[in-house]
């Protein structure tokens, strides 16, 4: 597809009406009158939640705005820098710029410039992954015209009767973030040792869930009943309730984005039966597997 001319992609420079002049003055006369361009099927983002974190201590709680591993995570933010780990990379996120997360990639945060933050997150899932597989580990500068959109796109959300619209504009500002030029930036690097969180969350996906806890304390070089204190400790929850929280939101995930049969999740994320599957999945979220893949929502909050 042509780049747009670059008065277009800087339209606040000018007054809207002047760049819209001379948007129309490049019009060509249709040749055809009836016969327009046709759009490929377009793949919109879905389930879509927005919500602010205001203090740094909120970042790395499982039991608080934990982010859903199936789901992208759009990173935003307005106020104070934050060093994010994704996987086994570290990436220094200033006030002004933005990131965009993955489905399944491992996150937290580590060194806050201040406790006090003004941060965006716009969390959802999306059916076409390969149209962003190129913003991994890459982020990107929050320029006046992704201002605007993020500003229409909160307004969107928050009035109960624009969620299509919603959708739109978030398509908008990821497609706008895609074509940019990606940032020059050396303070990207591999991470020499992940946090104790991301080291859990690792490796319980690595193993499919089916690892235990003497496994991990083995491999993470401590004991099982030390692993245990530390992170309940330090994420305020149990172990064996959070890996079983990563099975399970692994399913959704699975469930909403891949052909699979019901029986084959449930044995891909670590469960011995459909059986044992379904009565995980419906303690947690009160339906059935069957239902979520449907579409229907869950019942209840999951379990803190």
């Amino acid at each position: 597809m042509a780049e747009l001319p670059m008065f277009l992609t800087n339209m606040t420079r000018s007054s809207p009406h002047s760049s819209l002049s001379k948007a129309i003055a490049l019009l060509p006369s249709p040749l055809r009158p009836l016969h327009g361009r046709r759009t490929a099927p377009l793949a919109l983002p879905d389930n879509i939640i927005c919500f602010r974190r205001s203090s740094a201590q909120e970042l790395n709680k499982p039991q608080r705005g934990r982010a859903l591993h199936h789901r992208y995570v759009l990173i935003i933010p307005l106020q104070t820098a934050v060093t994010v780990c994704v996987d086994e990379k570290t990436v220094r996120l200033k006030a002004g710029e933005g990131l965009l997360i993955s489905p399944f990639q491992f996150h937290d945060y580590i060194d806050p410039e201040a406790e006090e933050l003004n941060w965006l997150f716009i969390t959802f899932e999306h059916a076409d992954g390969e149209a962003l597989q190129g913003l991994r580990y890459r982020p990107f500068q929050l320029t006046s015209e992704l201002s605007l959109l993020a500003t229409e796109l909160v307004a969107a959300y928050l009035s109960t009767a624009a969620a299509d619209l919603t959708a739109l504009l978030l398509a908008v500002f990821l497609e706008r973030v895609r074509r940019m030029d990606p940032q020059k930036r050396h303070d990207s690097e591999h991470a020499g040792s992940p946090g104790l969180l991301a080291q859990v969350n690792q490796l319980t996906m690595r193993s499919c869930g089916n690892t235990s806890v003497k496994e991990m304390a083995r491999s993470i070089g401590i004991s099982a009943s030390h692993l245990r204190a530390r992170f309940r400790a330090s994420c305020g929850v149990s172990l064996g309730r959070h890996m079983r929280r990563l099975r399970l939101e692994k399913a959704c995930g699975l469930l909403r984005m891949s052909q699979k049969r019901v029986s084959e999740v449930g044995e891909l994320c670590g469960f011995s039966s459909i059986y044992s599957f379904s009565r995980a999945f419906h303690a947690e979220y009160g339906i059935s597997p069957l239902a979520y893949r449907h579409g229907e929502k869950p019942r209840k909050k999951a379990r803190r």
